[in-house]
C-alpha cells in the first residue's frame, strides 16, 4: 500500500487549489503507472495506525518546510523512526507576509532537525519556488532544488505551442484571502468592467465563502460579473479552460491558467505568491497587491495591471513565451527524470529514490 499526504481540506475551506496540486500529482503518476492507487491521507491525520510492513511509499506533494511543519502542519508518525521511503515534491512555505523578510523567518532546532532527517530519507527537497530554495540551501543549509508547483504540469500541455487571444472576450477573477484588499478587489472590479464592457465578466471562489468573498462577489454581480463555484473538485475548474484572460488574488488560479497555455495576472497578497512572482521563470504577470514601504494595498495596482494587459494584448502576449518556455525547461530537466525514478520506486523496478534525486542535483 501506499499513502498519498493531502492538503486539500475536503471538509473544511474545500481549497481547490490544494486538490489541484494533489490530482496533478497522480497524474504524473500514473502516465507512468496506470494502475496507481494510492491511500489518500489529510496531513493532520496521524499515520500511527497504518502497518509498518504494509506501508510501501509515502508521497507527499506540496509539503511544508514551514517552521513547525511537523507535527503541526503534517502529523506524519509519533515515532520518524517508521518514516522509510517518504518522498516529498512541490515543498510550499506559509507565511502572511508578502515580503522577502518572510523568508528569513527563525527556525526551532527542533524543525532543523526534523527538515534534515527528510533529507537523509529523501535527498534535496525539491520545491515550488526559488525563494524557498534559496532559504533551505543558503540560510538554514538544508539542501533543496526547485521542482516547481506540481499544478503547473499538465502532460497534455507541456512543450506545446502557445496560442495567445487575439480577442478578450471572457475575464475571471478570483477573489483574494485578506480582509485589507476589499477596497482595491472593488476598484479591481470596476476597472476590468470599465476595460472590457462586452466581454462575459465571472467573479470565482476558490475556497467555501464567508463573509468578505461574499461581499466582493455581491458587488462584483452588481457590475455585471457572474459568480463561480470552484472550490471542491478539480473538475470546476476546467470551465477556466473556454475563458481568455484571469486577472486576480489566487495562485492557483493563476496557476491554472499558466498551466492551460493561458495569460493571467497575479495579485501578490502573501509569501506563497510572493516566490512565485520572485522565481525569474515566472515573474510575468506578477503584480505586488500593496505598498512596500506601508505593507498596506496598493490603490494604483488596478491601473497598473491594465496597463500591462493593454500591452500584452497589442503585442500578443509576447511577455508569457517566456514564461511557457520555462514551465517546459523544468518540465523536460527535472519531472520527467523524478517521476520515471519515482515510478520505478512504486513498482519496485529501482532501488530508492534518494540517489536517483542527488543525481539531478548534481
Amino acid at each position: 500500500m501506499d499513502i498519498l499526504l493531502t492538503t486539500f481540506p475536503q471538509n473544511k475551506s474545500k481549497n481547490v487549489g490544494d486538490n489541484l496540486i494533489t490530482q496533478s500529482t497522480l497524474e504524473l503518476i500514473r502516465s507512468r503507472v496506470s494502475n496507481y492507487q494510492p491511500h489518500i491521507v489529510f496531513r493532520e491525520k496521524p499515520l500511527n495506525g497504518y502497518s509498518k510492513k504494509k506501508v510501501k511509499n509515502i508521497i507527499a506533494p506540496g509539503f511544508s518546510v514551514s517552521n513547525n511543519v511537523y507535527p503541526e502542519l503534517f502529523t506524519l508518525y509519533e515515532d520518524l523512526g517508521r518514516l522509510k521511503n517518504f518522498f516529498p515534491i512541490g515543498c510550499s512555505f506559509q507565511h502572511i507576509s508578502p515580503s522577502i523578510d518572510a523568508f528569513n523567518t527563525a527556525y526551532n532546532k527542533k524543525t532543523l532537525d526534523f527538515l534534515k532527517l527528510i533529507v537523509d530519507i529523501s535527498g534535496p527537497l525539491p520545491c515550488r519556488d526559488q525563494l524557498i530554495v534559496n532559504m533551505l540551501n543558503d540560510r538554514l543549509n538544508i539542501p533543496a532544488i526547485y521542482s516547481g508547483d506540481m499544478a503547473i504540469y499538465d502532460e497534455k500541455v507541456v512543450n506545446t505551442t502557445f496560442n495567445p487571444p487575439t480577442v478578450i472576450n471572457s475575464v475571471v477573477v478570483t477573489i483574494q484571502h485578506h480582509l485589507k484588499y476589499l477596497e482595491q478587489s472593488i476598484i479591481l472590479l470596476k476597472t476590468i468592467k470599465k476595460e472590457f464592457p462586452h466581454a462575459k465578466l465571472f467573479i470565482a471562489y476558490h475556497s467555501t465563502p464567508g463573509y468578505m468573498p461574499l461581499t466582493v462577489a455581491s458587488r462584483a454581480q452588481q457590475l455585471g460579473f457572474e459568480i463561480l463555484h470552484q472550490y471542491g473538485e478539480v473538475g470546476n475548474l476546467e470551465f477556466y479552460k473556454n475563458i481568455d484572460l484571469h486577472i486576480g488574488y489566487r495562485l492557483h488560479g493563476h496557476i491554472y491558467f499558466l498551466r492551460n497555455r493561458k495569460p493571467s495576472i497575479l495579485l501578490v497578497e502573501d509569501a506563497r505568491s510572493f516566490g512565485f512572482a520572485k522565481t525569474k521563470g515566472t515573474s510575468i504577470g506578477c503584480f505586488e497587491a500593496f505598498s512596500l514601504k506601508e505593507n498596506d494595498p496598493c490603490i494604483d495596482v488596478p491601473s497598473q495591471v491594465l496597463d500591462f494587459v493593454r500591452q500584452e494584448i497589442n503585442n500578443g502576449f509576447e511577455s508569457y513565451y517566456s514564461v511557457f518556455n520555462f514551465i517546459d525547461e523544468k518540465y523536460n530537466a527535472y519531472i520527467i527524470p523524478y517521476f520515471e525514478s519515482l515510478s520505478a520506486q512504486i513498482n519496485k523496478e529501482s532501488g530508492p529514490l534518494t540517489s536517483k534525486v542527488n543525481d539531478l542535483v548534481s
